[in-house]
């Protein structure tokens, strides 16, 4: 190429039917000289261009990441506008060769939204619905991000969402397909905006006076479009889906659904994709059928597609055109014929060469019927954490525990670098117990500050687990090891504010020659036995209270001590036996008593001693008896006065013995005999009467 060619090469560009708009200028312009685009529902446009420049040495980074336009001439005479956009950023920029005098270039070039495939990232979305996540995430590039939504009803609310290690894009595109949302974009001169959706019935038809576009196997006619080529396709498909699911806040709902596509496939047997969705794959029935219907439309809208090729420049994705004069549809009502665009593919080449022959352009595409729900196919798999993680167990500053009625708890990950370390960290997360039954099992919480072995249900990142405790530095054991490695149990810390001395304990010490059991209360014990309590101490058993003990046995109770017993009471001691009480001494019984003791019994007192008695009194001895008093002495009776002894009767005093009674004081006495002798001795007798003294007898002698 001459140079004069070289000038006229870039002055042209204006005129051909494909040009290119790039933030390069002067020397560096590029033009276009050939283009494929490959756009479809959701998926990221992508175009593949060669450009030319008389620049040999264009830096490449100051094309990487800027936005170019590629207008396409407009020929339909159908055509709503004279030209159509193809808007995008560049992704790859590379120096080809050079060809007499200019350098050849090529790019791809792709959506804003492609750039999402540019970062990765692990965090966490509560409470929110699909359509707030997503504008999240869009929002994060700032000026790039041109979308808007177009959905004909509200989006799912989603408790707990992760995005694990998963690029931005991956993670919206995860998110729109569970939903049943699919995308695409709409392109302008200056900029393209992506398109979120959720009922292609509704599709707009492509740009222009009208939908239809004539099949002709020929070359067009009159500058109308026409479609030279339309093949259907079909393949065997899967027809019905069955998807389960388990909610422990409801453990014996039977959560199932299945649904069918309704599409003849001919005579062939039926096939069912079956899937377990894991923990709350979804919240109720509706939820679960409304999941099912993603699936199978998806399955539908994939199972029988068209392809063709066409002359027209109008095609693109998410609009549908009108099929005329098709030998296989000529005879089918219209919305048979009204055919839903997936994907479109353009190829372009301009003439820029003299004697190389016109300007070419070809379109090709697939579609499938327009009154098929379109869905995007579940083929993408969602992150899995193949392994356990630890987490910190989190809550409200101020507080020790934070859990609710089923026992959960919150956490922080060590990836979560958003997480504020509090109750909006994480969802509830249940936590395995060894042994969870209806009302009965073990329990513990974990508290705020441990660390904590965090499993996820079948892999998922929104259903973590806690599984068990660890150490570390900052909670270290109970027990100092490996110094104390033969001790296990359980040491538990007060709270609030408790600290190593506020504690409930269990601890087994091991240690060869060692062994114990050591139980540790920090304030109250409780014991209930239901029925038999059975003790067995080997040596020796020490019990200490330091305050007041109460016993209370509701039926009989018995006490046997093989040697010996002492008790040693310091102050006071009652006892009240409601009924009878038997003692029985097998040998000797001493009693001291230091101080006073009385004795009051309400009816009868007995008294059985089978040989002799001592009762000794250091000081006074008083009996009072209230009614009549009775001693009965078998053989002799002998008391003893040290000095004085008074006995005053109130009325009657009687003394009767069975042979003699003698009353003797040194050398005076009085005997009286049982024949009625009575001898008074002394060595002088008065009798004194205040007033008559009378003797009365058969003989009286006086000397």
């Amino acid at each position: 190429m001459q140079m004069s060619e070289i000038a006229s090469f870039f002055q042209l560009q204006s005129n051909r039917l494909f040009t290119i708009e790039t933030p390069l200028k002067g020397r560096s312009d590029l033009v276009l000289v050939d283009f494929h685009c490959t756009e479809g529902l959701s998926q990221n446009f992508e175009m593949h261009v060669r450009l030319a420049s008389q620049d040999k040495n264009i830096e490449l980074k100051k094309l990487i990441g800027q936005p170019v336009t590629i207008t396409l001439q407009l020929t339909d005479a159908l055509a709503s506008s004279e030209e159509r956009y193809f808007h995008g950023y560049v992704a790859a920029f590379s120096h080809l060769d050079t060809d007499g005098g200019f350098a050849m270039y090529s790019a791809t070039i792709l959506p804003w939204l492609w750039m999402l495939s540019r970062r990765q990232d692990i965090r966490i979305f509560q409470e929110e619905n699909t359509e707030a996540i997503l504008s999240r995430v869009f929002r994060e590039y700032g000026k790039l991000a041109s979308f808007e939504f177009r959905l004909s009803k509200g989006t799912q609310n989603r408790s707990y969402c992760t995005q694990y290690r998963e690029t931005d894009l991956a993670f919206v595109e995860r998110l729109m397909r569970e939903d049943g949302l699919f995308y695409y974009f709409e392109h302008a001169k200056d900029g393209h905006k992506l398109i979120i959706a959720d009922n292609s019935v509704t599709a707009k038809p492509i740009d222009g006076r009208s939908p239809s576009l004539q099949y002709n196997q020929g070359e067009a006619m009159d500058d109308l479009a026409v479609i030279t080529s339309f093949q259907a396709q079909r393949q065997l498909a899967p027809d019905t889906v069955g998807l389960k699911t388990f909610d422990y806040k409801i453990p014996h709902a039977r959560r199932f659904v299945s649904g069918g596509t309704e599409v003849n496939q001919g005579d062939v047997p039926s096939y069912e994709i079956y899937d377990y969705l894991g923990e709350h794959g979804f919240a109720d029935s509706d939820r679960g059928e409304e999941l099912t219907r993603f699936r199978t439309e998806a399955l539908a809208a994939h199972s029988k597609t068209f392809v063709g090729v066409t002359t027209g420049r109008r095609m693109m994705p998410c609009r549908y055109f009108e099929l005329d004069d098709h030998y296989d549809h000529a005879s089918t009502k219209q919305e048979d014929r009204q055919f839903l665009l997936l994907t479109v593919s353009h190829t372009g080449t301009n003439n820029y060469e003299p004697g190389e022959g016109s300007s070419a352009y070809s379109c090709s595409f697939t579609c499938i019927r327009k009154k098929i729900p379109y869905r995007p196919a579940f083929e993408g798999e969602r992150p899995t954490i193949v392994g356990p993680q630890t987490a910190i167990v989190v809550g409200p500053k101020g507080e020790e525990i934070y859990t609710d009625s089923l026992g959960r708890v919150k956490v922080q990950f060590h990836w979560d670098r958003l997480g504020k370390r509090d109750q909006g960290s994480s969802c509830w997360v249940r936590v395995s117990q060894p042994w969870a039954g209806s009302g009965f099992g073990m329990i513990q919480i974990p508290r705020i500050g441990d660390e904590v072995v965090v499993s996820f249900l079948d892999g998922n990142p929104d259903r973590p687990l806690v599984t068990s405790r660890v150490y570390n530095s900052q909670n270290m054991p109970p027990w100092a090891l490996p110094a104390n490695a033969t001790q296990s149990g359980i040491l538990t810390r007060s709270t609030k504010t408790g600290n190593v001395n506020t504690a409930n304990a269990i601890r087994f010490e091991d240690k060869k020659g060692g062994e114990e059991v050591w139980l540790h209360a920090e304030k109250d014990q409780r014991i209930e036995v239901e029925h038999n309590e059975s003790h067995w101490v080997g040596n020796d058993r020490t019990k200490n209270i330091d305050h007041d003990e109460t016993v209370h046995v509701g039926h009989d109770r018995t006490e046997t001590v093989d040697n010996n017993e002492t008790i040693h009471i310091g102050v006071d001691r009652t006892e009240t036996v409601g009924n009878n009480e038997t003692l029985t001494v097998g040998g000797n019984r001493n009693e001291t008593i230091e101080g006073m003791e009385n004795l009051l019994i309400a009816l009868t007192s007995t008294e059985t001693v089978g040989l002799a008695k001592a009762l000794t009194v250091g000081g006074a001895y008083t009996v009072t008896v209230a009614g009549a008093i009775n001693t009965a002495a078998g053989l002799a009776s002998a008391e003893e006065v040290g000095l004085s002894k008074t006995t005053m009767v109130g009325k009657t005093y009687t003394v009767t013995a069975g042979d003699r009674i003698e009353l003797r004081t040194g050398k005076a006495s009085i005997v009286l005999e049982s024949s009625g002798h009575i001898t008074i001795s002394g060595t002088s007798i008065d009798i004194l009467g205040s007033d008559a003294v009378k003797v009365d007898g058969k003989t009286v002698d006086l000397n």
